[in-house]
């Protein structure tokens, strides 16, 4: 069989990559024998396939009489190509699992207390398949508009008061009133319709000012209609919940997020404590394109929320 090295010109689309490695396993065990050990074969299953190569290539591979030389010219000229090629594509195929086992691109969400917020997370996760969750709530909206700025998140479910004066897009989800919890066996009732007036002289537990910026709204308002009720503070909308609950007296928060049990939930009329809840984003921000549904769907929730809050 002539040597031709012209003829790896023509015929090396047809190899393969196993059959370059089994050269460069001969070259370096620096025996045929020597590499079917290696290669957990024996000599008599690893020459064939040698041969197989060599009929590929049209010429002879390996050197008829071994004298200080393994391979022929041609097999010289082919091991040179082979031992740049096999670790390339290897390196190849490592970073081609790499990226298959690096994770999913994350989506980060932030949001205040809301009892929407799983709605949220299921329409972002449903229109972003594969992506990474990740979620910040109970902060201020106040510190969740910062971290949106600080590209520290991609959307943020807020209160319109905490993205009007900031560089953010954003879009009103509704309109979301305080809600007064009644607790069972309550002297006022459960009447249809609550005002602050209607509060007056009674005793009230409400989320610290400086917790719930809607507090001093319902302040003022409760100043406009001459209404006295006798109010106690808590620092977090729980401790607002439970302790309404454990003391049998009203409590003045937005929509909860975990309704106390046999609590009868009333919307507060005063259009001066409402707040607009608003999803937002930075104006490059990865979400762009699927706020216009996943807006549409929160809105739907909320007001579903709301119905059955209420109801």
């Amino acid at each position: 069989m002539a040597d031709r090295p012209d003829q790896l010109i023509r015929t090396g689309a047809d190899l393969e990559l196993r059959q370059l490695k089994l050269l460069v396993a001969v070259a370096e065990a620096g025996s045929v024998a020597a590499a079917a050990t290696a290669l957990g074969t024996t000599p008599a299953k690893l020459v064939p396939r040698i041969r197989r190569l060599e009929r590929m290539v049209g010429a002879a591979l390996l050197a008829a009489e071994p004298d200080g030389k393994l391979f022929t010219e041609t097999g010289e000229l082919l091991l040179e190509h082979a031992s740049a090629v096999v670790p390339q594509f290897d390196r190849m195929l490592t970073a081609a699992r790499a990226g298959l086992e690096r994770p999913a691109a994350q989506i980060r969400i932030g949001s205040v207390l809301t009892p929407v917020l799983p709605r949220l997370i299921r329409e972002v996760g449903l229109r972003n398949p594969g992506a990474g969750l990740a979620v910040r709530a109970g902060e201020s909206a106040a510190e969740l508009a910062e971290a949106l700025l600080r590209d520290e998140l991609d959307l943020g479910l807020l209160r319109q008061d905490a993205v009007r004066e900031r560089p953010l897009e954003w879009v009103s989800v509704a309109t979301e009133p305080l809600v007064v919890g009644i607790p069972p066996g309550h002297p006022l009732g459960i009447p249809d319709s609550l005002t602050p007036a209607a509060l007056s002289g009674q005793r009230c537990v409400l989320l610290d000012q400086a917790v719930q910026p809607r507090t001093r709204a319902l302040l003022a308002a409760f100043a406009d209609a001459g209404a006295d009720p006798r109010l106690c503070y808590a620092n977090s909308e729980w401790a607002v919940l439970c302790f309404g609950y454990g003391a049998g007296i009203l409590t003045v928060t937005a929509p909860p997020t975990r309704p106390m049990p046999d609590t009868a939930y009333r919307p507060l009329h005063c259009a001066a404590t409402n707040s607009t809840l608003v999803l937002a984003w930075t104006d490059d921000g990865p979400l762009v394109d699927c706020v216009p549904r996943v807006r549409a769907a929160m809105t739907r929730a909320h007001a579903e929320s709301l119905r059955a809050l209420i109801t």
